[in-house]
């Protein structure tokens, strides 16, 4: 008697395991599908190959917010700070009013780019990372990237993310998180010999 109870309770057992592994499945499944909707290839940048810290970034073709196309490769000869944002990112907000004082100071000598993440996504509007831009008073060069490609190709994670690109081309420093103004132009100075050392 006390066997078949014990054999019935097991075979419950194995069937709400089985249950369970199901729902998994289709929860891991549904995650998938929904991030290739936002990550697969939607007619957004274009983007060859991947970033490594002291290799060459990848070759990245962008539109600017005013409609003009241009490629990370146009600015070799100068370091480039790429900065990834998203007006829906608080610590982005936060951290461009000093990214643009930097700017503004150095833009002689380095060349900043803001790359919008997925505020266009889905077929929506721009506006909202445009009125970022305005009320933040970014003047350096934004460009979006809707499907995210550009993001993963230089393997951010965080938000935000910000790439330091040498003058020769070459990916030398990756920062996951916010910036301070201070920090900001330590970075310039230690990787790219810019402001005070």
């Amino acid at each position: 008697m006390g066997g078949r109870r014990w054999r019935e309770a097991a075979r419950a057992s194995t069937r709400r395991k089985r249950a369970l592994m199901v729902t998994g499945a289709v929860a891991v499944v549904a995650i998938v599908g929904i991030a290739a909707l936002l990550v697969g290839p939607r007619g957004g940048p274009a983007v060859t190959g991947a970033a490594a810290l002291g290799e060459r970034a990848p070759e990245v073709a962008l539109t600017d917010f005013e409609g003009e196309s241009f490629s990370l490769q146009d600015y070799e000869g100068r370091p480039v700070v790429m900065n990834f944002w998203a007006s829906w990112c608080p610590f982005c907000v936060a951290e461009m009013p000093d990214f643009e004082k930097v700017h503004r100071s150095q833009s002689e000598e380095v060349v900043f780019l803001g790359i919008d993440q997925c505020d266009s996504c889905q077929g929506g509007s721009r506006d909202a990372a445009e009125r970022l831009a305005r009320e933040t008073g970014v003047s350096y060069r934004l460009a979006e990237d809707p499907n995210g490609s550009v993001f993963v190709a230089f393997g951010g994670s965080s938000m935000p993310t910000t790439i330091f690109i040498d003058a020769n081309g070459r990916v030398v420093e990756s920062v996951g998180g916010m910036l301070s103004e201070g920090q900001l132009r330590d970075y310039i100075a230690r990787l790219f010999g810019v402001g005070d050392a």
